[in-house]
């Protein structure tokens, strides 16, 4: 068994904060996105992945090498323009060639158990299985309906309060045999979702959803990037980089809190992060490397990462500080600065 991670989007959506690298690598709690999925491969025994990168390659390649240092072997696959969903799985066919492949949206994060998607599309000797997962309100995504087996019986996408005849929705977690390959035109831009999935169906091969009831996120909008760190802190996942525990804080390397400083959890201190006399860093915070808390400063539920100022008797709440950004005054709610922003 064998991987494909699609890693290909501008992230558009997530900007400024991917104005500089792409948002399958932002950090999420102290680590690039994409460590939470390669934890969740390994977990399952699959240590081969293959990445359908397009955008900022070289900052994904930078990260992750050849995979070596997190326990497995990574390949590139480039697109050299916009392939789609099913073209860029198609595009890295060539690394997992004759092998069963988990595909992975390289921007979601979930529980889904994938050892037990995998019995489950042995069991049913599927060609292909889509990983479902029920949403509280279906109307923002495309349903998938199933018959008692399981078997996929018909998509519908984007329905109103009154066609949603289901809470089951693609959850950007596919299980293919290598047959499923053959399907996909090459070098061309086609979707999974609108092309292979409905030719799937058509064509009456054994094809079928496997749901469960776990975490799902899409981390793609500021807000929905925001929650995620609130979730992980709030145990979701484990943490897949190390910290010094103390209570509900996670502290990095050589931290320095001037005297009234204040931490309370749960909440992460990056490395060399420095907070001046009276700073207080309330629940759900986290903060990347290197940053400095000035005096009487005070956060709640915000991320900062690598290199923040925060002024001296500055407020911030529930925002989102890019790289070596600066907040020279009080923030309104919500508020994203990407790198080097000044507000």
């Amino acid at each position: 068994m064998k991987a494909i991670i699609l890693v290909g989007g501008q992230g558009t959506r997530l900007r400024p904060l991917t104005d500089h690298i792409p948002k399958n690598i932002v950090p999420l709690c102290g680590a690039p996105f994409l460590h939470y999925p390669i934890a969740q491969l390994k977990k399952a025994g699959i240590k081969e992945i293959a990445f359908s990168v397009g955008y900022k390659p070289q900052a994904i390649r930078k990260v992750y090498g050849d995979g070596r240092k997190l326990g497995v072997k990574i390949h590139y696959a480039l697109e050299k323009e916009p392939l789609g969903t099913g073209g860029a799985i198609k595009n890295a066919e060539r690394f997992v060639k004759g092998s069963p492949v988990v595909v992975l949206n390289g921007d979601i994060l979930t529980d889904l158990p994938l050892k037990k998607m995998i019995a489950f599309h042995q069991r049913k000797k599927s060609k292909a299985t889509l990983g479902l997962v029920r949403v509280e309100d279906s109307t923002a995504y495309g349903l998938v309906l199933l018959d008692k087996g399981g078997r996929i019986t018909r998509f519908l996408e984007k329905p109103t309060r009154e066609e949603s005849v289901t809470d089951t929705i693609n959850a950007g977690v596919y299980l293919f045999e290598p047959s499923v390959f053959d399907l996909i035109p090459p070098k061309v831009n086609y979707s999974a979702e609108r092309g292979l999935f409905p030719g799937l169906l058509e064509s009456k091969a054994p094809f079928y959803g496997y749901v469960w009831g776990g975490y799902w996120q899409d981390i793609g909008t500021p807000r929905k990037y925001l929650t995620t760190h609130w979730d992980i802190l709030k145990g979701a996942f484990p943490l897949p980089v190390k910290f010094r525990k103390k209570g509900q804080v996670y502290f990095g390397k050589g931290v320095r809190l001037a005297k009234g400083a204040r931490v309370t959890g749960p909440a992460i201190i990056g490395d060399g992060s420095i907070l001046e006399a009276g700073a207080q860093i309330r629940p759900y915070t986290v903060l990347g490397a290197g940053c400095r808390v000035k005096a009487g400063g005070t956060l709640s539920k915000s991320v900062l990462w690598d290199g923040v100022l925060v002024a001296p008797g500055i407020h911030l709440e529930e925002v989102v500080l890019g790289q070596k950004a600066q907040a020279l005054s009080n923030l309104p709610k919500g508020t994203v600065l990407g790198d080097g922003g000044r507000m």
